[in-house]
């Protein structure tokens, strides 16, 4: 259901530019600046863009600047502008690093929904805002209150991170659309959680317009960008589940992960020093950094 909500809502959009627009976008990297493309209006994207630059863009573009704009890789342009990719190796990569969370911590979401039996139902609350300087990017997540007294087994742990290295390997790509709060609520009218968030997100913007994802089948209400493919990410592992909060209705549960891209492999020392401080409990308002997190850099 919620893929046909989301299929319908994006060829609609497609629909309202029937003619082919050209635009002009210039890109001003470093490297080829000055270089000006002729693109699609409303179909082209910034990966678009960077597969007539050279492979190098394709595989290292994280994020673009769209007139000084973070973008998604696979959000379509809307009119001329110039264009900046993004990478792990920039001198600030703060917002790839978020952008990196984020996707992390929605392909995480995908895994938890999908690992317990049918007959189980699992909410996804939201994947908070927390600093790559936490050490662990998150989920909360409320189960089944039949599951009220289950704690995680490292059993458990590992067949979440076996589950989110199979999705990993598909390679799939994150899809953005931009729809009005009510199409998002008419996806997400099964998840009281979700439908707070999206009223949250719109009160925000003046034409209530808000962000979804989706890679493969599953779709996510988010609160910013995500990188552009799943292959991207080398080292993975869903490494700690906490309870937050227990109220009469439901027991708020927050999945930790920890990752690495392909870009930024660490040593296995490394690597295991970096996990043991994920498994710690992490807080959107933490902001002591983590010992050598991302030293690799």
């Amino acid at each position: 259901m919620k893929n046909e909500l989301f299929n319908k809502e994006k060829s609609r959009q497609l629909s309202l530019t029937p003619r082919t627009e050209k635009i002009e976008v210039k890109h001003v990297g470093k490297t080829d600046p000055g270089t000006v493309f002729v693109m699609n209006k409303n179909v082209s994207t910034p990966y678009s863009c960077a597969m007539h630059l050279s492979d190098w863009y394709c595989k290292k573009s994280i994020l673009a600047l769209v007139d000084g704009q973070p973008w998604d890789m696979y959000k379509p342009l809307t009119k001329s502008c110039e264009i900046k990719f993004l990478t792990f190796k920039d001198r600030d990569p703060r917002e790839v690093n978020k952008a990196y969370w984020r996707s992390c911590a929605m392909l995480m979401g995908c895994v938890v929904e999908r690992a317990f039996k049918d007959e189980y139902a699992v909410s996804l609350v939201s994947a908070p805002e927390v600093p790559v300087i936490a050490g662990a990017f998150c989920y909360d997540v409320v189960l089944d209150k039949r599951l009220d007294e289950w704690k995680p087994t490292k059993e458990n742990l590992h067949s979440f991170t076996k589950d989110a290295h199979t999705l990993v390997y598909k390679d799939l790509l994150f899809e953005t659309l931009e729809v009005e709060a009510k199409v998002a609520l008419e996806i997400f009218q099964h998840n009281k959680y979700k439908i707070d968030f999206i009223e949250e997100k719109a009160s925000q913007n003046p034409e209530r317009v808000v962000t979804l994802h989706r890679f493969g089948d599953f779709i996510d209400v988010t609160r910013a960008l995500l990188f552009q493919e799943q292959s991207i990410c080398s080292q993975y592992e869903v490494s700690a589940v906490h309870n937050l909060q227990a109220t009469q209705s439901s027991l708020v549960r927050r999945f930790q992960g920890l990752s690495l891209p392909t870009h930024l492999r660490a040593h296995f020392t490394i690597w295991n020093k970096l996990l043991e401080r994920s498994r710690k409990l992490v807080t959107e308002d933490q902001t002591k950094p983590t010992e050598s997190f991302f030293s690799t850099r």
